[in-house]
C-alpha cells in the first residue's frame, strides 16, 4: 500500500493567509516548507487513490502530484474518499471538485459526519447521483464488497470513534461519531495504516489501534495546551479545540513511550514549534523515534 501525504497542516495551512507567526513568516521565508490542509492518498496499485478527507488545496495537491491527475481528457484516478470528521478543512475540497463528470464519487463518513455535512448547502449536492456518500459503521470492518468505485476492492477499512466534538459551525456538540480515525490495510496482508488527524484524547480503543498499526497518522495540531495564548495568537487552548497536545505530562508523547508502530504527526497548526527543526519540541518527537509529516511525504506497507 502506497501513502502519499497530500497536506500535514491545520486549518489555513503554513503560511496562513492572516498570520505572521515565527512559523508562518519562516513559511514565506523559505526558512521552512510551506504546508497545504491535512490529507493522505493511498493506493495499492497507484493507480486508483483513496482520499482520506479532501482539504480546500486539493486542486494544488492534485497538480503537486501527478499519479492524481487524470490520464484521459476528462476523469480522476481518485475512486473514493474517507472523512475523519465535518470540519471545512477535511471536506472543503468537495467544492472544488464540483466538475465531477458523469461518474461522481464513493464518499464514505460515519452517520453524525454526513448529516451535518449535508446540512451545508456546499457539500449537499454529494448526495445525489451520480454520487453516494455512505454511512460506514463504526468498530466494524467493511470492504466494500459490492463497490467496484472503492479501489477495486483491495482495502478493508474500519472506523472508530474517537473523543472529540462537531466543528464550531455545529457548536461543538460531543455527538456519537462526530470524530472518527480510520484503521486500513491491503486484503490479505495484517500491516495496518492508522490515520487519526483529530482527536481529544486517546482512550482505550485508539491507544489498541495505534498498538496493532505499522504506522500511525496522529494529531500533531498543536504542541503545548496553551500555545496560541503564550503566543498571543488567540485566546483558546487545544483541548477546548478538540485537540490533545503533543507535549506535556499528559500530551500524546508521553502516552506512546514504547510504542511499536512508526508515529507520524499531522494536522499541525502554524503556530506548532514542531514546525521548526530546531527547536527543542521537534526534537523532543524525533527522541520519539516519531516523525513530523511534510507535504509530498510518501510511505510503503
Amino acid at each position: 500500500m502506497i501513502v502519499r501525504v497530500l497536506g500535514s497542516a491545520a486549518g489555513g495551512g503554513v503560511p496562513q493567509w492572516n498570520c505572521a507567526c515565527a512559523n508562518c513568516a519562516a513559511a514565506r521565508a523559505g526558512r521552512q516548507p510551506r504546508r497545504t490542509q491535512s490529507s493522505l492518498a493511498v493506493s495499492v496499485d497507484g493507480k486508483r487513490w483513496l482520499l482520506l478527507n479532501c482539504s480546500p488545496d486539493v486542486g494544488a495537491q492534485i497538480e503537486s502530484f501527478a499519479a492524481l491527475q487524470p490520464e484521459q481528457r476528462r476523469g480522476t484516478p481518485i475512486a473514493g474518499m474517507l472523512f475523519t470528521d465535518a470540519n471545512v478543512d477535511h471536506l472543503g475540497g468537495l467544492s472544488v471538485l464540483r466538475q465531477h463528470g458523469d461518474r461522481g464519487f464513493l464518499l464514505r463518513s460515519s452517520a453524525a459526519v454526513r448529516a451535518i455535512a449535508l446540512s451545508q448547502p456546499p457539500f449537499a449536492p454529494f448526495a445525489r447521483a451520480p454520487h453516494r456518500w455512505v454511512e460506514i459503521p463504526l468498530d466494524a470492518a467493511c470492504t466494500a464488497q459490492d463497490d467496484e468505485d472503492i479501489v477495486g476492492n483491495q482495502l478493508r477499512v474500519s472506523a472508530i470513534a474517537v473523543a472529540g466534538t462537531t466543528p464550531g459551525y455545529d457548536g461543538r456538540r460531543g455527538v456519537p461519531g462526530a470524530v472518527v480515525a480510520y484503521e486500513i490495510s491491503e486484503r490479505g496482508r495484517e500491516a495496518r495504516l492508522l490515520f487519526a488527524p483529530v482527536f481529544a484524547e486517546i482512550d482505550a480503543r485508539l491507544e489498541q489501534a495505534i498498538d496493532a498499526a505499522r504506522v500511525a497518522f496522529l494529531d500533531g495540531s498543536f504542541y503545548s495546551d496553551d500555545e496560541l495564548i503564550v503566543q498571543n495568537l488567540a485566546r483558546k487552548r487545544a483541548s477546548a479545540l478538540g485537540h490533545q497536545p503533543v507535549g506535556g505530562s499528559a500530551g500524546t508523547l508521553a502516552q506512546l513511550r514504547g510504542v511499536r508502530a512508526r508515529v507520524v504527526f499531522t494536522h499541525l497548526n502554524n503556530s506548532n514549534p514542531m514546525l521548526d527543526e530546531r527547536s527543542h519540541e521537534y526534537a523532543q518527537v524525533r527522541d520519539l523515534g516519531a516523525d513530523v509529516a511534510y507535504d509530498g511525504m510518501e510511505l510503503t506497507l
